[in-house]
């Protein structure tokens, strides 16, 4: 008799439970890195991306390595994947990362998921990794993302003029910090 062990829940706020990526939420990291609109608004991959490419780089733990942290976000009642989020570049010294994350499918949009994401995330990287300082980029066009960055304190510190290209277009990145820990 076979058993299926459920995945360990590293992180949750009793709506949203993080967890390290497993192989069965390839078919929803695959949908969301070949959904070129999506993937651009983020950064991401701009030409698609195979699907024996997402499996392998899920079995390889994501490209993971030293402190930095890859995780699946799921919806703790159900378990069903709804995004991802990562912490990396994570220096101790310094005791700063930057992070990124995106819902899988715009129809979680506007949910309250990935201000619930970024907060756990957040949270952890203070109370367990012990930084002070969270750091990421998102496109100047992107205001649903700046609104809940704004919202969970998030400020301007610099902008990378015509930085990237997507929809025919050169656009802005901004870079946003926020101070998690013991401040400046």
């Amino acid at each position: 008799m076979s058993t299926v062990t459920k995945p360990v829940v590293l992180l949750s706020d009793g709506v949203v439970a993080l967890r390290r990526p497993e192989p069965a939420d390839g078919d929803y990291y695959w949908a969301m890195r070949n959904n070129l609109a999506l993937v651009s608004s983020v950064m991401g991959f701009r030409l698609g991306v195979a699907e024996r490419t997402i499996d392998e780089w899920i079995a390889s733990g994501g490209g993971v390595t030293g402190d930095d942290l890859l995780l699946t976000a799921t919806l703790a009642a159900d378990g069903r994947p709804i995004g991802y989020a990562k912490a990396f570049r994570v220096d101790r010294f310094s005791r700063h990362a930057w992070v990124g994350l995106s819902l899988f499918d715009e129809r979680d949009a506007g949910k309250g998921y990935g201000t619930r994401i970024l907060t756990q995330v957040c949270d952890y990287l203070r109370d367990y990794v012990g930084l002070r300082k969270i750091s990421l980029e998102v496109l100047a066009s992107n205001a649903r993302a700046l609104s809940v960055y704004h919202r969970l304190g998030f400020v301007e510190e610099g902008r990378l003029v015509s930085q990237y290209f997507t929809a025919g277009r050169f656009e802005d990145v901004l870079i946003l910090s926020r101070f998690v820990g013991d401040g400046r």
